[in-house]
Protein backbone atom coordinates (compact mmCIF):
# COMPACT_ATOMS: atom_id res chain seq x y z
CA UNK A 1 0.00 0.00 0.00
CA UNK A 2 2.74 2.46 0.93
CA UNK A 3 2.63 5.97 2.33
CA UNK A 4 2.25 7.83 -0.95
CA UNK A 5 2.36 11.56 -1.56
CA UNK A 6 3.54 14.04 -4.14
CA UNK A 7 5.31 17.37 -4.14
CA UNK A 8 4.68 19.83 -6.94
CA UNK A 9 7.55 22.24 -7.45
CA UNK A 10 6.36 25.24 -9.47
CA UNK A 11 8.67 27.35 -11.63
CA UNK A 12 8.05 29.96 -14.34
CA UNK A 13 8.64 27.23 -16.94
CA UNK A 14 6.14 24.78 -15.43
CA UNK A 15 6.05 22.22 -12.65
CA UNK A 16 8.10 19.22 -11.65
CA UNK A 17 6.39 16.55 -9.55
CA UNK A 18 8.28 14.44 -7.01
CA UNK A 19 6.46 11.25 -6.01
CA UNK A 20 7.27 9.35 -2.84
CA UNK A 21 5.91 5.87 -2.27
CA UNK A 22 6.97 5.49 1.37
CA UNK A 23 7.50 9.04 2.70
CA UNK A 24 4.08 10.68 2.49
CA UNK A 25 3.64 11.34 6.18
CA UNK A 26 7.00 13.06 6.44
CA UNK A 27 6.77 14.95 3.13
CA UNK A 28 5.62 18.29 4.61
CA UNK A 29 8.50 18.35 7.10
CA UNK A 30 10.96 17.14 4.45
CA UNK A 31 9.78 19.94 2.14
CA UNK A 32 10.31 22.53 4.89
CA UNK A 33 13.82 21.24 5.46
CA UNK A 34 14.62 21.13 1.72
CA UNK A 35 13.46 24.72 1.22
CA UNK A 36 15.56 25.89 4.17
CA UNK A 37 18.65 24.11 2.83
CA UNK A 38 18.09 25.80 -0.55
CA UNK A 39 17.81 29.28 1.01
CA UNK A 40 20.98 30.66 -0.58
CA UNK A 41 19.58 29.74 -4.03
CA UNK A 42 15.92 30.77 -3.70
CA UNK A 43 16.48 33.39 -6.42
CA UNK A 44 18.25 30.93 -8.76
CA UNK A 45 15.56 28.51 -9.93
CA UNK A 46 17.76 25.81 -11.55
CA UNK A 47 19.91 25.48 -8.43
CA UNK A 48 17.00 25.77 -5.97
CA UNK A 49 15.09 23.12 -7.91
CA UNK A 50 18.06 20.74 -7.90
CA UNK A 51 18.73 21.22 -4.18
CA UNK A 52 15.07 20.68 -3.25
CA UNK A 53 14.71 17.55 -5.41
CA UNK A 54 18.00 16.23 -4.05
CA UNK A 55 16.82 16.71 -0.47
CA UNK A 56 13.34 15.26 -1.07
CA UNK A 57 14.73 12.10 -2.66
CA UNK A 58 17.91 11.59 -0.63
CA UNK A 59 16.53 8.53 1.18
CA UNK A 60 16.14 6.82 -2.19
CA UNK A 61 19.57 7.41 -3.62
CA UNK A 62 20.89 4.37 -5.44
CA UNK A 63 17.48 2.65 -5.04
CA UNK A 64 15.40 1.41 -7.93
CA UNK A 65 12.04 2.23 -6.30
CA UNK A 66 10.57 4.61 -3.77
CA UNK A 67 10.65 7.93 -5.65
CA UNK A 68 9.71 9.20 -9.08
CA UNK A 69 9.94 12.45 -11.05
CA UNK A 70 7.21 13.56 -13.44
CA UNK A 71 6.37 16.55 -15.59
CA UNK A 72 2.71 15.55 -15.48
CA UNK A 73 1.39 13.49 -12.57
CA UNK A 74 -0.21 10.14 -13.31
CA UNK A 75 -3.93 10.01 -12.56
CA UNK A 76 -3.37 7.21 -10.04
CA UNK A 77 -0.81 9.34 -8.19
CA UNK A 78 -2.79 12.58 -8.15
CA UNK A 79 -3.53 14.41 -4.94
CA UNK A 80 -6.33 13.06 -2.81
CA UNK A 81 -7.55 14.00 0.63
CA UNK A 82 -6.01 10.93 2.25
CA UNK A 83 -2.37 11.74 1.55
CA UNK A 84 -0.35 14.77 2.55
CA UNK A 85 0.97 16.67 -0.43
CA UNK A 86 2.89 19.87 -0.88
CA UNK A 87 3.25 22.62 -3.45
CA UNK A 88 6.60 24.40 -3.43
CA UNK A 89 6.26 27.60 -5.46
CA UNK A 90 9.71 28.93 -6.31
CA UNK A 91 8.34 32.12 -7.89
CA UNK A 92 6.00 33.10 -5.06
CA UNK A 93 8.39 31.59 -2.49
CA UNK A 94 5.63 29.75 -0.68
CA UNK A 95 5.07 26.24 0.61
CA UNK A 96 1.49 24.99 0.58
CA UNK A 97 0.64 21.88 2.56
CA UNK A 98 -2.47 20.00 1.44
CA UNK A 99 -3.45 17.53 4.14
CA UNK A 100 -6.77 15.82 4.74
CA UNK A 101 -8.79 18.54 3.03
CA UNK A 102 -6.94 21.40 4.75
CA UNK A 103 -4.66 23.85 2.98
CA UNK A 104 -1.90 25.81 4.74
CA UNK A 105 0.39 28.25 2.92
CA UNK A 106 3.65 29.43 4.47
CA UNK A 107 6.15 31.95 3.08
CA UNK A 108 9.67 30.56 2.65
CA UNK A 109 11.00 33.28 4.98
CA UNK A 110 8.73 32.01 7.79
CA UNK A 111 10.34 28.58 7.53
CA UNK A 112 13.63 30.03 8.76
CA UNK A 113 12.17 31.30 12.04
Amino acid sequence: MGDRAMAEIKTMQGSLYVYTHWGGTSLPENARRAISIAESRWGDTPYALRIIVDQLTKEGRDQETGFGLMLTPNAEDSYNSDMPSVVIDLQEQTLTILRYGEKTTIAFQELLQ
